[in-house]
């Protein structure tokens, strides 16, 4: 009798150790349920960063190629001024030298617009070109942009506003001298018939049908040397004159009654004062004596 209640004592002993050993179980079970829910999450947070982060990448390297394109669009397009400037610099160097040009003077001009004479609108606009021409020093080319305006301020106020075609100022403003002056109230006629006919943003040099449409450089520059080349031919010696002439006579009479280089350059709107040296005639004996003689 004691035996068996030993052996049911045992077997109570050990069904105790099993149900502590299956709760156990269960809670390690639970526990791994816990600890596999928070792998997850934080797996589920990882890709989500990293999906974020692939995103932050895909963009950065949209922006660093467009600005590599951007860097080698620049790069081309210095490379190609390069190139055209070497070009410019060979065509100089083999072009024919042109004969000299003589420069424009009041006596030339004078009988340019003789030949000008003309009531229709191409005498016109021959006959202002030829003014503005001697009155500011442009480029014939420069004359293109000007707008009429600009017409109004130079007649009103004696300055006009360039748009340089080359290196130098933008927007330069030429202002008359006293002969510049006289020269645009003989022209008075015509600035008026200008102004009449054309609105304030039109340009000056355009055909009759079309004021808001500018000449081609070729079409205003064969105008203007047709008279050039015809006046020449009629004067004592023929000289050489051409649009260019004008540009010359010009800074030369500017240096002859200011006797100012640096003054000059800034007026016709050079950048370099050698470019504005070249225009200029070396002073002889007896102007370089007057001048000292002058000096304190």
């Amino acid at each position: 009798m004691k035996n068996q209640i030993q052996k049911i004592n045992k077997k109570d002993s050990q069904l105790v150790n099993l149900e502590s050993q299956l709760d156990l179980l269960l809670k390690g079970q639970e526990n791994n349920s816990d600890k596999l829910q928070i792998i997850g999450e934080e797996l589920r947070r990882g890709f989500i960063g990293l999906a974020l982060r692939n995103e932050e990448l895909l963009k950065s390297n949209e922006q660093r190629k467009q600005q590599l394109d951007e860097v080698l669009k620049e790069l081309n397009t210095i490379k190609q001024e390069r190139e055209e400037k070497v070009a410019r610099k060979e065509a100089r160097a083999n072009r024919k030298r042109l004969p000299k040009r003589d420069p424009m003077t009041r006596e030339i001009y004078k009988e340019l617009i003789k030949e000008a004479e003309g009531p229709t609108y191409l005498d016109v606009r021959l006959r202002l070109a030829l003014c503005l021409l001697a009155v500011t020093g442009v480029r014939i080319n420069e004359l293109l942009n000007i707008k009429v305006f600009q017409l109004k301020t130079l007649t009103q106020e004696s300055w006009i506003a360039i748009d340089r075609s080359k290196r130098g100022p933008s927007n330069h403003k030429a202002f008359l001298t006293k002969e510049g002056k006289k020269i645009i109230q003989d022209r008075k006629k015509d600035f008026q018939f200008i102004l009449l006919i054309k609105e304030p943003d039109a340009y000056v040099f355009t055909s009759e049908a079309n004021h808001y449409k500018k000449l081609r450089r070729e079409a205003i520059t064969k105008g203007v040397n047709k008279v050039m080349r015809s006046v020449s031919k009629q004067l004592p010696g023929q000289p050489n004159v051409t649009s260019h002439s004008f540009r010359i006579g010009f800074i030369s009479q500017l240096w002859k009654d200011s006797k100012d280089i640096e003054f000059v350059k800034q007026n016709i709107g050079h950048r370099n004062l050698d470019t504005t040296s070249a225009y200029v005639n070396r002073l002889s004996d007896q102007e370089r004596r007057k001048r000292i003689s002058q000096l304190h």
